[in-house]
């Protein structure tokens, strides 16, 4: 499993992350050009790259803090 390899390392993930912010942010320009799909399904993916992005961004936060060793106090 490329992923579970991927987890320890903060680099990737923040890659992963920002991969899918951009693309959320292109969402718009991409998807009339590839297929004709419906506003409320465009409008779920678009959001579900942004949530992924998120997640992933902060998850390589916290992995990056805890093998620093720091504390959040």
């Amino acid at each position: 499993m490329r992923l579970n390899n991927r987890r320890k390392n903060p680099a990737a993930l923040m890659t992963i992350g920002m991969s899918c912010l951009v693309l959320g942010v292109l969402w718009p320009d991409i998807v009339p050009h590839i297929a004709n799909v419906g506003p409320n399904l465009s409008h779920f993916l678009r959001g579900l790259l942004f949530g992924v992005s998120l997640a992933m961004n902060l998850m390589s936060i916290v992995i990056s803090r805890r093998q620093r060793g720091c504390s959040g106090s």
